[in-house]
């Protein structure tokens, strides 16, 4: 009896570890494939890194300030800007403080996550390339202000937006990024 007992519970954990091998083979291959929504994910991603270290920073251009808010909105060229601390200091200024830019070329159908190191711009500020994601065929933003999402961001700075929605279709499928930002977690 004990040793029909010890076999089966032998058979059991083969089983058992077979499966699970199994199952590990068939992750592996299909993360080497990739999908259709990995640029996407990837790209969201990039910009929750970059929303999550978002500052109250004052902006300059042609050496005169900009409005003082925690979000930039312009919708007219559907384009979101804020100040957040990048990972190292930039070779250029030496601050981790640095402008970011997400915008909407409509032209080649593209979204875009740009940065700038030149807070105190004494022309237009030079903007880096960091993320882009092609084949985007429409986008709009909306902004978290208490319980309600809005088309525009907080210009209270008091009561800033609690987070941010990237909404946009790419190759037919609709995508949504949402975003917390740091003050608005709970």
């Amino acid at each position: 009896m004990e040793l029909l007992v010890a076999l089966a519970l032998t058979a059991l954990l083969g089983v058992l570890l077979a499966a699970l091998i199994n199952g590990w083979i068939n992750v592996r291959e299909r993360l080497s494939q990739g999908s259709p929504g990995m640029p996407v994910l990837d790209f969201c991603l990039a910009l929750e890194r970059r929303f999550d270290t978002t500052a109250l920073r004052q902006l300059h251009e042609r050496r005169l300030p900009l409005a003082l808010n925690w979000l930039d909105w312009q919708a007219n060229q559907l384009q979101l800007q804020w100040v957040a601390l990048g990972a190292w200091p930039s070779a250029e200024g030496g601050s981790r403080l640095q402008r970011q830019r997400l915008g909407y070329d409509r032209r080649s159908q593209r979204l875009l996550l740009q940065t700038s190191s030149d807070l105190y711009a004494a022309g237009a500020p030079v903007w880096i390339l960091r993320e882009q994601l092609d084949r985007v065929e429409s986008v709009s933003f909306s902004f978290r202000q208490d319980s309600r999402w809005l088309a525009w961001p907080s210009t209270d700075r008091l009561r800033p937006d609690r987070g941010v929605r990237l909404t946009f279709q790419r190759d037919g499928a609709p995508y949504v990024c949402t975003f917390a930002l740091p003050w608005g977690r709970s």
